[in-house]
């Protein structure tokens, strides 16, 4: 027998004396039985992952009972839905820290094509490396505009290869390094243009810019002269182009969008995510999806909308922080990041002669606008939440801001620490004499699997092995008792087999697709660690635990079963194993067509629906 048996059944033989009686009590409305149920009932930091169980009861969306099959189905009532899994293996559903569904809506060609009608946007996808798609470019315009009426809009979406490797290898170029602007202007006079890229790059005509400034006329979004620039010289327009110009007529189809990339998402196995929400119409569309059952994910979000011109306030600042965990239990507020900017290669070391590497772009210099904004956020009692930061100079910067402001409001440390200020990326910190203070204040970083892989081979070339060491150091974590969480940051729907599982893996192996190599092996976590990082200790950074992370009697009923299991497969294995259902608060909202058969039942969800890979499952 094994260790994780032998344990389960010990724990299973005490709980279930205290739940005989709540259960004879509750008939449930669904019994999952005969399956693998791996709880991550233990937070710590060992590879413990706590009760495992043979099956669960599930009433009102929450979690009854769990323990032997016998036990639980005896609750059963003749209308209790019974689900026979058949050995395999049941997740709690999985959290993800930072990432951005609202961002990769507008590039997942599934959803717009299914929306999108080309009499009220006309949404071309152009496939291909980087010179491919600016050899197609043109004719593919072409025969947009023959279809355009005038001052029609067109959207033209370019992907980042089939399984993102040009986003992962830019060593091609990127897209619009290949598009001549002026072209582009030429070509199309009379109707606006959007070009996107799926992760942030944008580019737009004359005709396109001139509408946006018209509709959207605050300078701090729409000063800085159309030109060669990521986003085109919109300030973060490639977020709010398509939802508040693009879609301002189109708002039924802008939220029909977002329910299937949220859809898309649980077919990934995530039922809860962090976010910044970065446009109005991002707020809006989740709270009418939220407040209508419509929601397939859970999210927490925070500010990112104008901070130099609201957050430095006083009164938005301290109604953000009277706004911290409002919301229902699908969208809720969890924070900001009180800045205008977000930081670059802002490290304490000194780039190696000949590298391409400076100590730029901090975004949190002491005596600069964002110190001084997040400092006085800080002392408002704010919650420092959902950010981008990079390398080791940032993250003094921000210890110093939270150490020293909350100094000054005059909290205990108790009181910082139930802040769970958290800082996101890990791309090259927290450095190992920062991470004493990460832990006495509480934090809760994020790390991601993505800038790991992409940035290690440079920041060797550019620093050397010490700060590879640096770069999402999640061991490091882990022995100083300090829980992070999970991102993946990526539009993963444009890909044909990267997946969340897939990302979580390269925090088990830190093997890195862009040359095959394994930076800082040292730093790798455990399958069982990694599990926890993507459960439980997310849902510490969501300010959740008490509800979501684990399966436990009481917390809502969010769980995935997969096609093998998570803990006995070979590690190489794991980045290939397969969501086949995914429940969200007792609700089924992804059913791949192999197991809807075996279970009597029709397939669900958007990646079955619309035609991705699971539908093939």
């Amino acid at each position: 027998m094994n260790r994780y048996k032998l344990a389960s059944l010990l724990l299973l033989g005490v709980a279930a004396l205290a739940q005989t009686t709540a259960m004879a009590q509750v008939v449930p409305e669904t019994i999952v039985y005969n399956a693998k149920i791996v709880t991550v009932d233990d937070d710590g930091f060992t590879s413990s992952v706590g009760t495992i169980a043979e099956a669960m009861s599930i009433r009102d969306g929450k979690i009854v009972a769990l323990g032997a099959n016998a036990q639980i189905r005896g609750q059963a009532g003749p209308n209790t839905k019974q689900i026979d899994l058949k050995g395999r293996t049941v997740l709690p559903g999985l959290i993800v820290v930072h990432d951005h569904p609202y961002d990769w809506a507008p590039g997942n060609p599934y959803s717009l094509k299914k929306v999108l009608t080309d009499d009220m946007v006309l949404f071309r996808y152009v496939k291909g490396s980087p010179q491919e798609q600016a050899q197609a470019f043109p004719g593919v315009l072409r025969e947009a505009l023959s279809k355009a009426k005038p001052g029609q809009w067109v959207y033209m979406v370019f992907p980042l290869g089939d399984n993102y490797e040009y986003g992962i290898d830019r060593s091609q170029g990127r897209i619009f390094q290949l598009i001549n602007r002026d072209t582009l202007n030429q070509m199309s006079p009379n109707n606006p243009v959007v070009l996107r890229d799926v992760f942030t790059g944008m580019m737009v005509n004359d005709r396109a810019y001139e509408e946006a400034k018209r509709i959207y006329p605050y300078p701090d979004l729409t000063s800085v002269q159309s030109g060669g620039t990521n986003a085109q010289g919109l300030e973060q327009g490639f977020r709010w182009m398509f939802h508040e110009i693009v879609m301002r007529d189109h708002y039924a189809q802008l939220k029909e969008i977002h329910r299937l990339e949220l859809s898309w998402w649980s077919g990934y196995g995530v039922t809860a995510f962090a976010s910044q929400a970065y446009t109005p119409s991002n707020v809006k569309v989740y709270n009418d999806l939220s407040r209508s059952g419509q929601m397939a994910m859970r999210n927490m979000w925070a500010w990112n909308w104008r901070e130099n011109v609201l957050l430095g306030d006083d009164y938005v600042s301290n109604a953000s922080v009277f706004m911290e965990g409002l919301g229902n239990d699908f969208f809720w507020y969890g924070g900001a990041r009180a800045a205008q900017t977000v930081g670059g290669g802002c490290s304490s070391l000194t780039p190696r002669t000949g590298s391409t590497g400076a100590n730029q772009n901090c975004a949190y210099d002491p005596g600069g606008q964002n110190y001084k904004m997040l400092y006085r956020y800080i002392k408002n009692g704010g919650r420092y939440a959902i950010t981008h930061t990079t390398a080791d100079r940032d993250i003094d910067y921000v210890l110093e801001i939270i150490e020293k402001a909350s100094a000054e409001a005059g909290m205990s440390l108790d009181e910082i620490r139930a802040k769970r200020h958290t800082f996101d990326h890990l791309t090259m910190s927290p450095r190992p004499d920062q991470i004493p203070l990460v832990k006495k204040l509480g934090m809760v970083p994020g790390g991601s699997p993505f800038y790991f892989f992409e940035n290690s081979p440079r920041v060797l070339e550019q620093y050397g092995e010490q700060a590879v060491e640096w770069v999402m150091p999640k061991k490091s974590l882990v022995d100083a008792g300090i829980r992070s969480g999970f991102e993946i940051d990526r539009p993963l729907a444009t890909t044909d087999s990267l997946t969340v599982l897939w990302t979580l893996a390269r925090m088990i192996d830190r093997k890195s697709p862009a040359d095959g190599k394994v930076y800082a092996p040292n730093q790798r976590v455990s399958r069982e660690l990694a599990l926890k990082t993507a459960t439980i200790w997310g849902a510490y950074y969501l300010m959740r635990e008490d509800r979501l992370g684990s399966l436990k009697p009481g917390k809502l009923a969010d769980f995935i079963v997969l096609d093998r299991d998570y803990l006995t497969v070979p590690e190489s294995d794991i980045e290939k194993l397969r969501v086949l259902m995914t429940v969200g608060g007792g609700k089924t909202t992804h059913l791949v067509p192999s197991l809807a058969r075996e279970l009597g039942t029709a397939p669900a969800g958007a990646q079955v629906e619309l035609g991705g890979p699971a539908s093939r499952y």
